[in-house]
């Protein structure tokens, strides 16, 4: 028997790449009957992609993960060759097929895991410590600043006095400088 394919719980922007031994009648049929071909009972056909090699056309299976699916180019250097020597069914398994549960996939021997990919993009399914008090959420809408306070008339009076006698000044250096 072959050791299992660990899936992490929350995994993330991965793909698998399997190569289908089997008829065409068979390959598609295979999305109903996913979770016994894989050997495990939580995956989604909405996560799964299988098509004809051919049905790439000249494009190679290296460059659709890596241009069409936004696989790290590196990831996929090591296996190129096999990849893009691949013929007949190829089977996708994108993580979100796992709905961010934990799997051990033991899959039929028609199926032949090649490689996992990574993609690029941000990991949105991984938990985020949220306590920080800036990250929690204000019960309290911040305060506006005070309005400024009108000036007492004391403050009026002192203001005008001083204003006078600022021109009463004026008027006598004026009265002295044209005297004098």
């Amino acid at each position: 028997m072959k050791k299992p394919i660990k899936v992490p719980a929350n995994e993330a922007l991965h793909i698998r790449v399997f190569a289908l031994s089997m008829s065409e009648a068979r390959a598609t049929t295979l999305p109903a009957t996913l979770s016994n071909a894989l050997g495990v009972n939580h995956v989604s056909p909405d996560g799964v992609e299988i098509f004809a090699r051919s049905a790439l056309g000249e494009m190679s299976l290296s460059d659709f993960l890596i241009e069409g699916n936004d696989v790290i180019a590196e990831s996929v250097e090591p296996d190129r060759a096999k990849l893009d020597a691949l013929e007949g069914y190829i089977m996708l398994v994108y993580s979100s097929a796992f709905k961010g549960k934990a799997a051990a996939l033991t899959p039929q021997p028609e199926l032949t895991l090649i490689g996992t990919y990574p993609q690029h993009g941000v990991d949105t399914t991984s938990k985020v410590d949220l306590e920080t008090p800036a990250a929690l959420p204000q019960d309290v809408a911040p305060e506006a600043p005070p309005a400024r306070k009108r000036p007492s008339d004391a403050a009026m009076s002192g203001r005008i006095a001083t204003l006078a006698l600022l021109v009463a000044f004026a008027v006598v250096a004026l009265m002295i400088w044209i005297g004098g």
